[in-house]
């Protein structure tokens, strides 16, 4: 029998002590435990040494560092850690777009209703659905453009990728389909009290083709978090309301 097997103490340890190497990098563990959906009291005591997270738990931590399953087995210095992206630093310092400064407070992950007004018109004339997901270097977002907006097309080329950063507390996503199909900049702000669900600003629809096309409408995102319900309820509503896209006359 080799004397390389260790315990479970001396296990839960060695994670504790991966676990908080990781998250040194975040200037507050309270927003950290917001970020991962762990209760504080139990993600301290995976700290401390005390307990292992449950399978799905680690799977979600070792996705949000971008770490593998080995920090329950081995000291961090002793795994082979992807080289960070040239972009990270980037995104996370230049862009504003990093944990420490694009706060669950500022921007929460989860579900967004997004509707745009044409600024000489009362009611939206574009509805949209997609998701902000946190990662260590940014804050990325996701979602599909409506069938009336791109009809005939697959969902692969109507899909819409994007990050979100901030400047002071006004967010700003930047998000286009494929070849930048539809690119457009969210300039929002958080609304207070009884509006904290919602942001509010202007859309910047940018033409491929010339700069005169480009456009501006009146934005209004509203947090549905993760209720499944909400966020059926929502796509439902964004596919029903959505105008045709005009056709070419000839």
């Amino acid at each position: 029998m080799t004397r390389d097997i260790r315990n479970p103490a001396e296990l839960r340890r060695m994670f504790g002590a991966n676990l908080r190497r990781l998250a040194q990098q975040y200037s507050s563990v309270s927003e950290l435990c917001r970020q991962l959906g762990i209760n504080r009291t139990q993600f301290n005591r995976y700290l401390g040494g005390e307990s292992f997270p449950r399978p799905d738990v680690l799977d979600r931590i070792c996705r949000f560092f971008e770490v593998d399953a080995r920090i329950l087995l081995r000291p961090l210095d002793e795994i082979d850690r992807a080289p960070a992206h040239p972009a990270a630093a980037a995104l996370s310092d230049f862009l504003g777009s990093g944990p420490t400064t694009l706060t669950e407070n500022l921007f929460p992950a989860g579900f967004y209703y997004a509707t745009e007004t044409e600024l000489d018109e009362p009611q939206p004339s574009r509805h949209r659905l997609f998701q902000a997901r946190r990662l260590p270097q940014c804050t990325i977002v996701r979602g599909y453009e409506p069938h009336p907006v791109m009809p005939g097309l697959p969902p692969a080329e109507r899909e819409i990728q994007g990050i979100a950063a901030c400047a002071g507390r006004q967010i700003y996503i930047l998000m286009s389909c494929r070849a930048s199909q539809n690119s457009r900049i969210y300039l929002v702000t958080r609304g207070t009290d009884e509006n904290a669900d919602r942001w509010r600003g202007v859309a910047i629809c940018l033409s491929k083709t010339t700069a005169s096309a480009t456009t501006m409408r009146r934005i209004l995102l509203r947090h549905l978090g993760e209720d499944p319900g909400a966020v059926l309820a929502a796509a439902r509503t964004a596919r029903h309301s959505e105008r045709p896209a005009p056709q070419p006359v000839g």
